[in-house]
């Protein structure tokens, strides 16, 4: 009966209502001190930065309140527009905090270069594979009458002959000559060995066909050809017009007579 009488009383109803009133409070308190700790309040989404300038998403995520870093500009991409975003983290999309930084990856502003491959007397299936490889375009193929059939002859960019080596910049259009046998031959290789250079060059043109040289210095006159490929055909067809003949230049070579003594 006693406690009928209290649960009805106004002492009871009082302390229940400050009691109630105490636990909403701490769990409002509890509440507001997560949300300050965890900063779950100021959550966004992350925006698409792609083929923005760094400046440009620098802007867009100050809207949000993100921030944002460089965290590789060394890569180049020749698909997309240099000193853009290619690449970021956190990914467009995903939920982060306020103050968070956004890590972005810039396009190269221009390709770095890279040495030339060994092309010249590789098959063109081999020198594609290794320009493309080395992240440089196969640009024009010609093909010219000559015995290495599918062979590289030669090699340039933008008109400029290049050789193994030469440091040529990622997403260059490398320029091929491939020899191509077509028929049965119909030139005749001369003999070159002991003549000079400008000697050698004109008795090619007179026969058809163009030099290639290969090794010595151009510029001494006084050195020869002491080797020739294809060699002297003695008058036999082995090639055909504009077939290529390559050349070596040194000294001393020494005309060996037929005649014997």
């Amino acid at each position: 009966m006693k406690i009928i009488l209290f649960l009805k009383s106004k002492t009871f109803w009082l302390n229940s209502g400050l009691a109630l009133a105490f636990f909403i409070l701490l769990g409002l308190s509890a509440n507001w001190i997560l949300k300050g700790i965890t900063s779950h309040a100021d959550v966004a989404v992350v925006p698409d930065l792609s083929g923005m300038t760094f400046e440009e998403a620098q802007a867009v995520l100050e809207e949000d309140a993100f921030l944002a870093e460089v965290m590789d500009s060394s890569l180049y991409f020749a698909k997309m527009k240099p000193g853009t975003v290619v690449d970021q983290y956190p990914m467009p999309g995903a939920t982060a905090k306020a103050g968070r930084m956004v890590q972005l990856t810039i396009n190269r502003r221009r390709a770095g270069k890279v040495a030339l491959p060994l092309l010249v007397e590789r098959t063109l299936q081999r020198a594609e594979l290794d320009l493309t490889s080395r992240g440089l375009r196969v640009g024009r193929i010609t093909y010219v009458p000559d015995l290495a059939e599918g062979l590289v002859l030669q090699v340039s960019a933008g008109g400029v002959v290049l050789a193994e080596g030469s440091q040529v910049r990622k997403g260059t259009s490398v320029d091929l000559v491939v020899g191509k046998r077509s028929g049965p031959p119909t030139h005749a290789v001369p003999n070159l060995l002991g003549m000079r250079l400008g000697e050698a060059k004109a008795i090619l043109q007179l026969s058809g066909l163009r030099m290639e040289w290969v090794e010595g210095d151009t510029t001494n006159t006084s050195l020869v050809v002491i080797d020739q490929l294809p060699s002297d055909s003695k008058g036999s067809f082995v090639t055909h017009k504009d077939g290529v003949v390559r050349v070596w230049l040194g000294e001393g070579y020494l005309l060996q007579s037929n005649d014997e003594e």
